[in-house]
């Protein structure tokens, strides 16, 4: 998987923004009708709410495979990674019959150590990433 990132400055703090390239993102809308958030609570940050360094690369394991939690052809998608004032949040479009629980408790279990907490909404209008304050992706209208 490829990603962009953007560095944006939000409330005098900053904020990195890293999504995955994926072509044409609107022809899953239908299939993926509900956001879910996962935060990261951030043990080790800087005044300015980012990772320590030497913190954030021992981070690497585990965002490998947040990112890959859900199988994309059957269950969903990572396309949004926010860190921002001492969290790290991680979205997901899923499928509508598709129980998140169980890969959530097998990372929890995996990473007991990472503070993390989820929430769930339907949004099948996307209006998430539509409202969202920076353009992410093109999305046909």
């Amino acid at each position: 998987m490829t990603w962009s990132t953007m560095d944006i400055t939000y409330e005098d703090l900053p904020l990195y923004l890293r999504k995955p390239n994926i072509d044409n993102i609107s022809q899953y809308q239908l299939q993926y009708p509900r956001l879910l958030n996962i935060t990261h609570k951030l043990d080790k940050v800087k005044s300015n709410g980012l990772p320590q360094s030497d913190y954030n690369k021992t981070l690497e394991g585990f965002d490998g495979e947040i990112c890959n939690l859900f199988d994309f052809k059957k269950e969903g998608f990572i396309f949004l990674i926010e860190t921002y004032g001492g969290e790290r949040n991680y979205w997901f479009y899923l499928r509508a019959d598709f129980d998140y629980k169980t890969n959530l408790t097998e990372l929890k279990e995996k990473y007991d150590i990472h503070k993390l907490e989820d929430n769930i909404s339907d949004d099948k209008d996307w209006g998430f990433v539509r409202d969202y304050p920076y353009k992410l992706y093109d999305l046909d209208e």
